[in-house]
């Protein structure tokens, strides 16, 4: 049974059951009319009057029970997705705190800056935007941080990739997506066409001694390679780079020479410079 409230002629909200006892209390009233007059007349306004008692009343048992459906219907699909993102979030967040290391000294063990920037990352099949992150290139990890400030090392195999600082980290497993030379991780994407090119960051940790205080240092070195016949090769020097297209060499170097670019001076630049003109002169 229905125990809503709804308002009737104006009145302050009253449930049905109060219009149950109205009607039983006016119903008596024009009984005992009827019996002092023994009016026909009567008899009908009573009759009149009870019926149109009993519509409304079940009218308005109707109307609330339609509004209680309503209600009880209308925050479904809004709890359903606070309940789907809020899942999401726990999976993105729940990971292993990471502790940053070194942090007092001038070299740092991150990839270009020390500095929260949002990225984009796409975390166990989600994606997630406008995230506070830094790429800890030492260790190969990436870290985001957390609503309450803690930093949290997310799960590198759950990552498909991430967006930062303008650049495109994918993460590829050794022996699939890689030569099996190649070490699992993250992969900075510098150029995604036929002859992709990919470069992985890397810091090795130093130490050196200065007025009897250790002094961490974090010296970067980035290794090159770039897919051609159906494997990546290793790339490094301008002779080990042109070496990979001997029949278009002479072409490629004048690429190099009409922008200005020079190998040792940019050579991610050169590199690709020259696998994009590759490729473009490959097209049928």
């Amino acid at each position: 049974m229905c125990t809503g409230k709804i308002n009737i002629f104006g009145l302050k909200y009253v449930t049905h059951v109060h219009i149950f006892k109205y009607i039983s209390y006016i119903a008596t009233i024009i009984r005992s009319v009827v019996v002092l007059k023994e009016n026909f007349v009567c008899m009908r306004i009573f009759t009149t009057v009870l019926v149109l008692l009993i519509c409304l009343s079940q009218s308005s048992i109707c109307q609330v029970a339609n509004v209680q459906t309503s209600s009880a219907k209308t925050p479904a699909y809004p709890i359903s997705l606070y309940k789907s993102a809020t899942s999401m979030s726990q999976n993105l967040y729940n990971g292993r705190q990471y502790y940053v290391y070194d942090a007092r000294q001038e070299e740092h063990q991150f990839f270009n800056q020390r500095k929260w920037h949002n990225g984009v990352v796409m975390y166990d099949g989600q994606r997630f935007d406008s995230i506070a992150m830094l790429y800890d290139i030492f260790h190969d990890e990436l870290v985001i941080k957390h609503f309450n400030g803690d930093h949290i090392l997310l799960q590198s195999e759950k990552v498909d990739y991430f967006l930062l600082d303008q650049h495109h980290f994918g993460h590829f497993e050794s022996g699939k997506s890689i030569n099996e030379q190649m070490r699992t991780g993250f992969y900075d994407v510098i150029y995604n066409g036929k002859s992709k090119t990919l470069v992985r960051r890397s810091k090795q940790r130093q130490e050196k001694i200065v007025d009897k205080r250790v002094i961490a240092l974090f010296p970067q070195k980035d290794f090159y390679y770039i897919f051609k016949d159906g494997r990546y090769h290793s790339v490094r020097s301008k002779k080990s780079t042109f070496a990979l297209f001997p029949e278009d060499k002479k072409e490629l170097r004048r690429v190099l020479r009409d922008e200005k670019i020079r190998y040792r001076k940019n050579r991610e630049l050169a590199i690709v410079k020259i696998v994009e003109a590759y490729d473009k002169q490959a097209q049928p």
